[in-house]
């Protein structure tokens, strides 16, 4: 990820990107810097999106967030 991706990104936000976030380009082509392309995940979140694709991140943060409502509970 480059620097101009997250400046991008951070622009499109309205804020600085946390230090546990990083930019992921949606259609995992790191020329294309479009906002629209542009996404904040975690670091966690970017390795399994890019390493075992989306269906692995929906799977994810479903898992999350029933823990989440659990502990709410």
């Amino acid at each position: 990820m480059s620097r101009y991706s997250r400046r991008r990104l951070e622009k499109k936000l309205g804020r600085k990107l946390e230090k546990h976030e990083e930019a992921h380009h949606k259609d995992h082509n790191p020329e294309n810097d479009e906002p629209e392309n542009l996404e904040p995940l975690t670091k966690k979140e970017h390795t399994i999106e890019t390493y075992k694709g989306k269906n692995a991140l929906y799977k994810y943060r479903t898992k999350q967030n029933g823990r989440k409502k659990l502990e709410n509970d």
